[in-house]
């Protein structure tokens, strides 16, 4: 047999899963075909790279349907048929839910959300989202789409008695092997190099070779399931790096005794808070100490994504997202600190531990990991609290601080999801704003958006006074407190839209107040007194461009702890700071898209009386 009647007859065998089960292949082709459609009709000053990508991930796809369609084919089974059918059905529906309420698709971010949510959260997401009128659009597209298919599949026997009349039987089976063998080629390529990439870093080099939302709804999936097993490497890489902490020796460069409270607070709209300009008075208690001056806000301050298991991981590591480095590399400041011989205590309002659940690639997995847990904490909550106060309470009730030296670290639920139900009901937070005070006259501002923004600035209040109630814990002793928000929100302040959204291009007002976010330190008298240069510092940097993902190395600081792990550089309040490029979702240069922004025209507007 010759070399051309070989490569002839693989053509023809490469073709004839497509010949035989044709419907099932363009259907579901199809369906998985969205995304890169959307993407090729997309605005764009670059079209040669944008229709170069869209027919890359267009042909990965033909790939990954050809497998699917030989599946079928092999296994004579209509089961197995409808059944791949119905994933591709039910990925496209997800996207569309997703696309249309949160301009997101299927990632590993949006599954890090699933399996860190706990079932409150999905019942407020449920009530928020699920009947919303975008989600009711998908869902009639959704049905329109089922009652097509289940009609083309019932008349499936004649129309490929029609199509063999006209132009099947001339389907040269070389062709159509050609095109199936590139796209096998593409997808062999594509899902080889995913499956090798065994940690966060490579799964992200891997992604980026792919525009944004280019690639097909399969292929989108596929990244988002090795997002999930990656991740869970990485967890055991970061155990390696708190054990070698315990190979060095950190010290504690103060005699006195000292308590460092870290508050992490959560979808904080940094341009709700009256400390930051808001118009409403949220932050009375803030602005108390402020004007005490013991507190002092930091005026440029982002986060690198809007989603809290990246920000926290990237915060409690020491690694700088702007240098490169991936969080499993470092250690946690947590660990240094007690390996220098603090007590740390770990106060967190969203804890939740299920190892049932795939919390491998979660926030949970990686800070209350058993080692990391021996290693980095002295004592942590128990749970059950339903409001930040009772955190703040029962931290004040059951622990009494014996060392000289005290790491606090409260994780807040602050404004997250939905705000009306992070203050207790019937209280004083509870209607202090109304949809009256909301005095903005927006178009697409009515009565119940106004409601959903006076919740908003009614959680932020009580926000406020959780923390005057920390403040209140040490506020006679050497104490200082860092606090700052994960990522921030939206609740129509300068669009018709509400919550966290991912956009290829982050517009400067998502930016604005999705990844601004507040920041500020809070100084007790006898800590200024005894720390009058460290204040004097921390007066010098309020207008400094900062990412949090290096918010460890200013807790090193704060907690005088000499240790090989500390980089000036990296610190805020340093007087060796050097501020970095500030890359928001591993691509987008904030600083690059917020030059020359006027933000009078996105801040919204109130009327005057």
């Amino acid at each position: 047999m010759g070399i051309m009647e070989k490569i002839l007859r693989f053509l023809k065998y490469i073709a004839a899963p497509l010949r035989a089960e044709w419907l099932f292949f363009i259907i579901t082709y199809l369906l998985l075909a969205q995304q890169p459609i959307d993407w090729l009709t997309l605005p764009s000053s670059d079209r040669w790279y944008q229709w170069g990508m869209g027919l890359k991930s267009l042909t990965i796809e033909i790939g990954l349907v050809w497998v699917l369609t030989w599946i079928v084919w092999k296994c004579h089974s209509r089961i197995v048929k409808y059944l791949l059918v119905f994933i591709a059905w039910l990925l496209l529906g997800i996207t569309l839910f997703l696309s249309f309420n949160f301009e997101m698709c299927i990632s590993q971010q949006t599954l890090t959300v699933l399996v860190e949510t706990t079932g409150k959260e999905s019942s407020e997401f449920v009530n928020t989202y699920m009947l919303s009128p975008d989600s009711k659009l998908s869902y009639v597209i959704d049905v329109c789409l089922a009652i097509v298919i289940i009609i083309l599949f019932c008349l499936e026997g004649k129309l490929r008695r029609a199509l063999h009349r006209t132009f099947m039987s001339f389907w040269p089976d070389f062709i159509v092997g050609i095109i199936a063998t590139v796209g096998l080629g593409f997808f062999i390529f594509t899902y080889g190099t995913l499956i090798m990439a065994n940690n966060s870093t490579r799964v992200y080099r891997w992604r980026n070779g792919y525009a944004t939302t280019s690639l097909d709804i399969g292929t989108q999936s596929a990244h988002a399931i090795a997002s999930l097993r990656a991740f869970g490497n990485d967890v055991d890489m970061a155990v390696e790096q708190a054990k070698k902490v315990y190979h060095t020796h950190p010290t504690v460069q103060e005699s006195d005794s000292l308590t460092v409270i870290y508050v992490l607070g959560e979808s904080y709209i940094k341009h709700h808070a009256s400390l930051y300009g808001y118009e409403l008075n949220t932050t009375p208690n803030l602005i108390k100490e402020r004007d005490r001056g013991n507190l002092f806000a930091f005026t440029d301050v982002i986060a690198q994504e809007n989603i809290t298991s990246v920000v926290e991981k990237n915060t409690f590591s020491l690694n700088s997202v702007g240098d490169g480095e991936s969080w499993f590399e470092h250690p946690a400041f947590t660990t240094i600190f007690k390996r220098a011989g603090y007590n740390v205590y770990m106060w967190d309002i969203q804890r939740t531990q299920q190892p049932h659940k795939l919390f491998t690639v979660t926030v949970n997995q990686f800070v209350y990991n058993p080692d990391i847990m021996r290693l980095s904490y002295t004592a942590c909550d128990k749970g059950g609290f339903d409001y930040d106060g009772q955190l703040v309470d029962d931290f004040g009730k059951r622990v009494k601080l014996k060392g000289k030296h005290n790491l606090i670290v409260f994780h807040l639920y602050g404004q997250h999801v939905n705000p009306h139900f992070r203050y207790p009901a019937k209280s004083y937070y509870d209607g202090h704003f109304t949809p009256d005070s909301i005095r903005r006259n927006e178009k697409w501002l009515n009565a119940d958006k106004k409601q959903k923004i006076a919740y908003y600035d009614n959680a932020t209040l009580y926000n406020d006074a959780v923390m005057e109630k920390i403040f209140n814990l040490y506020r006679n002793k050497n104490t200082v407190v860092l606090y700052f928000a994960d990522h921030g929100e939206e609740v129509y302040d300068f669009r018709n839209t509400k919550g966290r959204h991912t956009e290829t291009d982050p517009k400067p007002g998502t930016l604005m107040y999705q990844n601004e976010v507040p920041f500020m330190i809070w100084c007790s008298d006898r800590y200024k007194q005894l720390h009058s240069q460290v204040v004097a510092r921390i007066k010098q940097a309020l207008h400094r461009p900062f990412m949090t993902d290096n918010v460890g190395q200013v807790m090193l600081d704060l907690g005088m702890i000499k240790t090989g792990y500390y980089v000036p550089d990296r610190d805020l309040i340093s007087p060796q700071f050097k501020p970095r490029k500030r890359l928001t979702y591993d691509h987008c240069d904030y600083d690059k898209v917020m030059r020359g922004v006027d933000r009078n025209k996105i801040y919204p507007h109130f009327v005057k009386k």
